[in-house]
């Protein structure tokens, strides 16, 4: 037998980061950005199309702020993961990576040494 439990969105804390959020290398969020504005076009919706599909799912994004993150790469990692099922793609392939890509050693990451400590 199995049990379902689901919980209302006020049971819901959300917590608080435990890890500071560092500075993001400008190649990362370029690559980020290019792989937001390819994923939507490759759809053919429009940025008002998402907006509409994000409000009937009870998410508040403007077209302004799809804009935005279109053009920064900066972007909530959950509103990612929304954005990709809405584009019936991965988080990954919005982060602008292919799937069939390498793995990068920790060596050859762009964000340092600061990778290896974690």
């Amino acid at each position: 037998m199995s049990l379902t439990v689901r919980a209302a969105p006020s049971d819901v804390t959300r917590a608080t980061p435990v890890v500071a959020v560092r500075t993001v290398p400008a190649i990362v969020l370029d690559r980020v950005a290019r792989g937001l504005r390819g994923a939507r076009a490759h759809t053919g919706m429009s940025e008002a199309d998402v907006v509409a599909i994000l409000e009937r799912q009870g998410i508040p994004l403007s077209v302004a702020g799809l804009r935005q993150a279109e053009s920064s790469g900066a972007i909530p990692l959950a509103l990612a993961a929304c954005l990709a099922d809405i584009y019936g793609t991965t988080a990954d392939v919005l982060a602008g990576r292919r799937r069939d890509r390498q793995r990068l050693s920790l060596d050859d990451s762009p964000y340092g040494v600061e990778a290896r400590i974690a």
